[in-house]
């Protein structure tokens, strides 16, 4: 299975620089969307007995920037995991022009599962390091 769809949306007028292309803090608000997607995907709850008790922290990201992204075009993005940790999970997020199928960026980043209350990280729960080996990249797919 390898990876998954996370995202899907436009580059809106609205999320582009002066010269029409999706500007480089909207790339960022995708992959970021995209991340949530992907942990609910893993089995990821914020909420526990009633009250929001979970929250991600991300600690890297490490965009490469391949095609431009004008305005109004469609786009999606698929993820992977690359490495899970005690508490935190290496994943790659491919945003793709979706009516031509060109990679605009790829996103290697690490996000930290953390406690509310405890204000600390925790350990990634059994259910989500069962679910992540179904959208793990292949040894050859990892960077």
């Amino acid at each position: 299975m390898a990876s998954v769809r996370t995202y899907s949306g436009v580059a809106h007028t609205w999320l582009c620089d002066e010269m029409g292309h999706l500007n480089t803090r909207n790339y960022v608000g995708m992959f970021d969307d995209a991340m949530q997607h992907f942990m609910l995907i893993l089995g990821h709850r914020a909420v526990v007995d009633g009250e929001r008790r979970l929250g991600w922290a991300d600690v890297r990201h490490e965009i490469d920037y391949m095609a431009e992204v004008p305005e109004g075009a469609l786009v999606h993005v698929d993820c992977e995991a690359l490495r899970v940790g005690n508490s935190s999970i290496t994943y790659r997020q491919t945003l793709v022009l979706s009516e031509t199928g060109e990679v605009a960026a790829v996103n290697k980043a690490t996000s930290v599962l953390f406690d509310l209350k405890k204000r600390a990280t925790t350990s990634i729960p059994d259910v989500m390091r069962e679910k992540v080996g179904g959208y793990m990249a292949s040894e050859t797919d990892n960077d």
